[in-house]
């Protein structure tokens, strides 16, 4: 029998793009799911969009907050709570998926007990749902199953490279192993997540671009990055990794190199104060900064070079 899926859609202020949404969830060719929708206080029209699903049988909870809890991850956590399904998915609420998004998904890992994590390739939309490009995690073009240790060397030093939550599939036994510490971040929380997802077990990267990932111009990451919370939580991302035994030797350098060389790139602080503070934290990471950037800067040349002879190969 198929595995139950359970679809979370968290949604804060979405309406013009919530029945999209919920649509491309109802009609995947997949037909083992539930339909978990969070609503966290929405302002605009989206209880009236949400109402529509009422009495539809795949819809098993609509959830409205009185108060906003200020983070999509405290929805995240709230949705995981909820699930009946062998495998979560955490369907965002402005975004849009290919029909057979779970069933591709779930027929390249049904069976694998040991995956924690899976996800597809990205194509990014804009506000009216036009195609304006496309993301992926390792730019490979055939489906990789990674050791969760490999998949973090790999992918998530320098950052996140499972670049949206829409696109992935999590197993739900897993989160009973994961500290809640993704809650309390603002900008990261995805971030942290992942990194303990993967260490629990494999993951299964899927090139196909079945995720459509909505970008446009009111998105909240680079208030994040102005205001410098997401260097700073990055830094304690970077700690988790460092317990994790993920930073040793030319590790480190190369995650430190590449913070200092964000930071110092980044023309849109709120403030120099806010800039010098992000600097500061990360600089006493470093023994020398213009080492660590050179070591960062190999590293990036290694990388292109590999997948320009994989894709080419």
């Amino acid at each position: 029998m198929e595995p139950l899926v359970s679809v979370i859609i968290p949604n804060y202020n979405h309406a013009p793009f919530l029945k999209a949404r919920i649509d491309s969830v109802l009609s995947q060719s997949y037909d083992n799911f539930e339909v978990i929708i969070l609503d966290d206080c929405s302002k605009d029209d989206s209880a009236a969009v949400i109402e529509q699903y009422r009495n539809h049988p795949k819809i098993s909870h609509i959830i409205y907050n009185t108060e906003n809890s200020g983070s999509t991850f405290k929805q995240w956590h709230k949705g995981f709570d909820l699930a009946k399904g062998e495998y979560i998915w955490i369907a965002e609420s402005d975004d849009v998926a290919h029909p057979d998004f779970l069933k591709r998904l779930i027929s390249e890992i049904n069976g694998d007990k040991d995956v924690t994590l899976a996800a597809s390739g990205i194509t990014v939309i804009d506000e009216n749902g036009n195609k304006i490009g496309s993301l992926s995690i390792s730019k490979s073009i055939q489906p990789r199953k990674y050791t969760g240790k490999q998949f973090i060397r790999e992918n998530m030093l320098i950052g996140n490279h499972l670049f949206n939550a829409s696109s992935a599939i999590i197993r739900k036994d897993a989160l009973k192993s994961i500290p809640d510490a993704y809650t309390k971040l603002k900008s990261s929380g995805d971030y942290l997540f992942w990194v303990e997802l993967a260490n629990l077990g494999k993951v299964v990267e899927i090139p196909d671009k079945l995720d459509y990932f909505r970008k446009y111009s009111t998105s909240v990451t680079p208030r994040l990055y102005a205001s410098g919370q997401a260097f700073m939580e990055a830094h304690l991302i970077f700690n988790r990794l460092k317990e994790l035994g993920f930073t040793k030797g030319l590790y480190h350098n190369i995650i430190v190199g590449f913070r200092l060389n964000q930071i110092r790139r980044n023309p849109k602080f709120n403030s120099e104060e806010i800039r010098n503070n992000c600097l500061d934290v990360w600089q006493q990471e470093s023994q020398s900064e213009s080492v660590d950037k050179a070591i960062y800067m190999m590293y990036g040349a290694y990388r292109r070079l590999v997948r320009f002879i994989c894709n080419y190969i």
